[in-house]
């Protein structure tokens, strides 16, 4: 494969693949910590690069229950804006328990199920890879991110503001 083919197929990837640590926390389990990423923060990096839900990026959940757990599983399409054709890829599946610890019926138990297989899918396409690439376990890297996030959210802060302020002129 030629450099430009293989720069050319990494475009998209590049860019979602860096995540703003603000929408991060760690999570604790099988003895160490891992980042987790919040799920609106893909969801808003699908639709600015996309666009919005149902018109440049969508997705299907299909479930399916046993006596203990709820299956969920995820297939997202993605449509580039020059064409009218829809890449699918999935399902990416992923599974809950129906019942807490206590005993008790965990009402959030699909809603766990088809967030994780987003998270997922999400993935696929590079968004956040660098968390899942294991590079959210450097603090110089999360240092590096939380420098690169806030000169951007100060450029757009900035940007916002010439414009507000030309509309009342």
């Amino acid at each position: 494969m030629q450099d430009s083919q293989k720069e050319n197929n990494m475009l998209l990837w590049k860019q979602v693949a860096h995540t703003d640590p603000t929408y991060t926390k760690p999570f604790p389990s099988f003895g160490k910590t891992l980042t987790t990423i919040d799920p609106m923060y893909q969801i808003m990096t699908m639709t600015g690069t996309f666009g919005p839900v149902g018109r440049g990026w969508n997705y299907t959940v299909n479930y399916t229950y046993t006596d203990k757990c709820v299956f969920a599983e995820v297939s997202v399409a993605t449509q580039k804006r020059e064409d009218s054709f829809w890449d699918y890829y999935g399902p990416i599946s992923s599974v809950q328990p129906l019942f807490k610890k206590n005993g008790s019926l965990d009402t959030e138990a699909p809603k766990k199920a088809m967030t994780d297989a987003l998270t997922k899918s999400f993935s696929h396409l590079g968004v956040s890879a660098d968390v899942f690439l294991g590079l959210f376990d450097n603090n110089k890297y999360v240092s590096d991110m939380k420098e690169k996030f806030a000169a951007e959210k100060s450029n757009t802060a900035n940007l916002n503001l010439v414009n507000f302020n030309s509309k009342g002129k």
